[in-house]
């Protein structure tokens, strides 16, 4: 059994995430409208919103599990942090559908290298079920990066003629080629480096 020093500190770490994915959730939530008039965007936007809340309320109840609270103190510069990166969420809003993914995806990245921290400093300290949590929100938010990848270009090409642009419509297929090739090609297991488990995503 980890002793309580180990436990504290696993605490403030699920806490720290519990923070960050209500910002989150609270940012995606405005974006329901936002994104509703380009579908793939909708549907895309709406299975985050949902993932986002299933993650947070997850959260909330390992915290509790571990003898945690909302309210107890999280480490100020982790805090701080996720405030900020949260905050670019709502800062680089546009009318842009496109740039509301862009910064879902910075969202998803900073959530995702978040989980590979917790799942990390769980395992070393004793916690593996808290490890198992995070690396399945872990894998979540590879999968919503990976979403993004597939739909932007087709959005980006829609807002181009929505602006009255004469557009190559080959391009969307190519950039998707092209994204992918990127991800497939830089990734541990392609280039030959080690893996691990809740490691494998394939992410900026």
């Amino acid at each position: 059994m980890p002793d309580d020093k180990n436990l504290n500190t696993v605490q403030q770490y699920v806490g720290d995430m519990v923070a960050l994915e209500s910002h989150i959730e609270e940012a995606i939530d405005r974006q329901l409208d936002e994104a509703k008039d380009h579908p793939k965007a909708a549907e895309a936007v709406a299975q985050f919103h949902n993932t986002v809340k299933a993650h947070r309320d997850a959260l909330k109840d390992h915290l509790q599990s571990l003898g945690g609270s909302e309210s107890s103190p999280i480490k100020s510069a982790v805090s701080s942090l996720f405030g900020v990166a949260a905050g670019v969420v709502d800062k680089l809003r546009t009318e842009s559908v496109s740039k509301l993914l862009r910064d879902d995806y910075t969202a998803f990245n900073l959530a995702a290298i978040g989980y590979g921290m917790l799942h990390t400093t769980a395992n070393a300290l004793g916690q593996p079920s808290t490890g198992q949590l995070a690396q399945r929100h872990l894998r979540d938010y590879a999968q919503a990066v990976q979403k993004i990848n597939q739909i932007m270009p087709d959005i980006v090409v829609w807002e181009l003629r929505k602006d009255g642009h004469m557009v190559n419509d080959s391009a969307i297929q190519q950039a998707v080629q092209t994204i992918n090739q990127a991800w497939q090609e830089t990734s541990p297991t392609h280039t030959g480096g080690a893996s691990t488990p809740g490691a494998t995503t394939r992410m900026g």
